[in-house]
């Protein structure tokens, strides 16, 4: 994916969203399927609208990107904290501390270094930990969102790994979108009953699918590295759920549905950007780790 230069990303995203478009009207256009249409369209459309500004911010350059996610660590940080911690100063104190840290990131790469040898130990703590509490509160929002956050966006403000940290999305959307699709088709049985009751093994298997086929497609179409943009589309999926069951899990933990709504029909931005956090970071950690071994 590091082949695409930002215009190339951008147009290759465009084309995306066309396809998806595509694909809901000729869902809409069978009465079998026209529900299933709606309440996909739904979610496009909130998809829609986060891959334009992210479209509009990589052809801004790294100006734009900053913007970004300055205002999404702020928007996140306070969404998490609201749930986990409560609202109020602790929503706000936590947003503080997400702007914090993901402004070090982008700032410093020595901190994003850091953040990367961090974040799989404080995993591991929480993982471990018993009881509640503040500090327990504290614990779980750097492992998820706010290190992951900071991750990503040092590698979309760091030239190197720009594209491809941008381009996690688009795999974490096809991914989305195909699972959602094969799970209102053939959905049966509960993939993660209590942290994500919506979704199934039929809908997980055909987003891989679905994934997979269309990055095979897209490597011969756009010139790339066919191995390496199967390889990176995997591990994209894994870490999109792994994403989506962490934000879930906060949700639990606090005993609610959503968090904090900034669109009426989009829901919090936490709840659109969880999956591609996840995926981002991820992929920016392994980076970081294999470049310094």
């Amino acid at each position: 994916m590091n082949g695409l230069s930002a215009e190339g990303l951008a147009l290759t995203g465009a084309v995306l969203l066309a396809v998806g478009y595509g694909v809901l009207g000729a869902l809409w256009l069978i009465p079998a399927t026209r529900a299933i249409a709606r309440d996909l369209a739904r979610v496009f459309f909130s998809a829609t609208i986060v891959a334009v500004v992210l479209i509009a911010a990589l052809l801004a350059g790294t100006a734009g990107l900053v913007l970004l996610m300055v205002a999404v660590s702020l928007r996140v940080g306070y969404e998490a904290g609201h749930v986990r911690l409560g609202a109020g100063r602790p929503a706000w104190g936590m947003a503080i501390v997400a702007f914090g840290v993901t402004a070090a990131a982008m700032a410093e790469p020595l901190a994003a270094v850091a953040l990367a040898g961090v974040w799989p130990l404080l995993l591991l703590r929480a993982l471990m930990a018993r009881g509640g509490g503040t500090g327990r509160g504290l614990l779980d929002l750097l492992v998820f969102p706010v290190i992951p956050m900071a991750l990503l966006a040092h590698g979309l403000t760091a030239p190197e790994w720009r594209i491809a940290s941008a381009g996690a999305y688009a795999l974490v959307e096809i991914f989305d979108s195909c699972a959602l699709l094969a799970g209102k088709l053939f959905g049966r049985r509960k993939a993660f009953p209590v942290l994500s009751p919506g979704k199934t093994v039929e809908g997980l298997i055909g987003g891989g699918l679905g994934l997979l086929a269309l990055s095979a497609g897209g490597a011969v179409l756009l010139g790339l590295d066919g191995g390496a943009l199967i390889l990176t589309a995997s591990l994209v999926a894994g870490l999109a759920v792994a994403g989506d069951l962490a934000a879930s899990r906060l949700k639990r933990m606090a005993g609610v549905k959503d968090y904090p709504v900034l669109m009426r029909r989009q829901g919090g931005v936490l709840d659109s950007l969880d999956s591609w956090i996840a995926a981002g970071a991820g992929l920016v950690a392994l980076n970081i780790i294999l470049t310094w071994l």
